[in-house]
């Protein structure tokens, strides 16, 4: 193949003894190849290790680091990454086999956007595709209110993630949507309405598994992009996350309900709170 294209994947991991095999073999079957596997541990106290040293010594690259969190995992990825491009897939979930060929095959033509696209989701067995409502262009304000590229499914140039600093390690939750918020200041996107991944889900989960997590992730973004949402969509555009915030506050149950409502009832009277 002429003129392959370098193209790193970043695996954060943390105890995935029974699922690490998984998601590196589909990674070492893809149609592209990839350049270099780098698998962050993120301290692990499980075989997860073992099974990288013993199984995986010349396939992968083994960062260790202490519980610092996915984001913090990725970002050390990232930094040694010797690829022109870098992928990303969690340790429990796994690539379809022409993943990355379908990317380069775009990045050739585009070298600078991130191309992202579908996948399917699978529980107790059962796989059912993950269609995402996918934009192509500049996305940056679709980004502000709508989640649609996960990091499984994401590839760009490693000079884009060091373009934007970075990923945000304080970002609890939703840290493919922070991220992509992110790179369309700076990046066009491409959305391939096609099976990149396989999504996961484990007995009693759900994709919003953790309540808390989610309203912190989404309450975390609303605030970090306040400025940019008022800018973009008005004082109509806060009313809108306040309202889907207090949704998601009603659902869960969650003690920030009151803190919403009154948010929420203020900006459609065109209230708004200062900083």
């Amino acid at each position: 193949m002429e003129n392959i294209k370098m193209v790193s994947v970043v695996i954060p991991t943390y105890n995935r003894e029974k699922t690490i095999r998984r998601c590196i073999d589909s990674v070492l079957r893809q149609t592209y190849p990839v350049s270099e596997i780098i698998v962050v541990d993120d301290g692990s106290k499980d075989a997860t290790l073992d099974i990288l040293e013993c199984e995986y010594e010349e396939k992968v690259t083994v960062i260790r680091q202490s519980h610092k969190g996915a984001q913090a995992a990725r970002n050390a990825g990232i930094l040694v990454a010797q690829g022109e491009y870098i992928a990303f897939l969690d340790s429990d979930d796994e690539w379809t086999e022409q993943k990355t060929e379908l990317q380069i095959q775009v990045l050739e033509e585009q070298p600078n956007v991130v191309v992202c696209g579908n996948g399917y989701v699978v529980q107790n067995g059962r796989k059912s595709i993950f269609r995402m409502r996918g934009y192509s262009g500049n996305v940056y304000k679709t980004t502000l209110t709508n989640s649609f590229a996960l990091f499984q499914a994401i590839m760009t140039k490693k000079e884009n993630l060091l373009k934007i600093g970075l990923l945000d390690e304080k970002v609890p939750s939703y840290q493919e949507w922070d991220t992509s918020i992110m790179l369309s200041k700076i990046c066009e996107f491409v959305f391939l309405d096609k099976p990149l991944f396989f999504y996961y889900l484990h007995d009693g989960e759900t994709i919003s598994k953790d309540k808390k997590k989610d309203v912190d992730g989404q309450e975390y973004i609303y605030l970090k992009y306040r400025d940019e949402i008022l800018s973009q969509f008005g004082v109509k555009g806060l009313e809108q996350r306040y309202k889907k915030l207090l949704d998601r506050c009603i659902n869960y149950k969650d003690k920030r309900y009151f803190k919403y409502v009154l948010l929420y009832e203020l900006s459609k009277k065109g209230i708004l709170f200062l900083r």
